[in-house]
């Protein structure tokens, strides 16, 4: 999805909603629909977590998707990282090949929002892929979308 593990790790047991065998995370006040395969593996561990914090409420005001030890605290990132490099998996690489995908979809300002990195991070995404969006904003602003230009 492009996110940060950072970000990731930041998230509440109340960004996730399940409807059925879809999960939906809300970022920056949008929902975003899991992909299957990842909603899969969200489900368990969003019950997981949620039977923690109703065992663990007193210890902390914030029920994390990702509780650390300390259930008042967010797990560690760098215990995350450990434990992705031991299953094979790089951060990165998914992260970059989520990005390059929505840059080819979206301008650069929803994805600086999408994936919490800066505009000018997102428009050489957006760069990379070729795609230029100021025909899209320009007639956006002519319809009045945009506000007055």
């Amino acid at each position: 999805m492009g996110l940060q593990i950072t970000r990731i790790l930041e998230l509440t047991t109340n960004d996730a909603t399940v409807q059925e065998s879809t999960v939906q995370l809300k970022l920056d006040g949008n929902l975003v629909q899991l992909p299957s395969r990842l909603a899969q593996l969200v489900i368990p561990h969003l019950k997981h977590a949620e039977a923690a914090w109703e065992s663990n409420g007193t210890a902390g005001t914030t029920p994390w998707l990702f509780a650390g030890l300390n259930p008042a605290h967010p797990i560690q990132s760098q215990y995350i990282y450990l434990k992705l490099r031991r299953l094979g998996l790089g951060g990165l690489a998914g992260r970059n090949t989520a990005r390059l995908a929505l840059a080819a979809d979206v301008p650069a300002s929803i994805l600086a929002s999408l994936t919490g990195t800066s505009i000018d991070n997102a428009t050489d995404w957006t760069n990379l892929v070729k795609r230029n969006w100021t025909d899209y904003i320009a007639s956006r602003r002519s319809d009045g979308w945009l506000g007055p230009v």
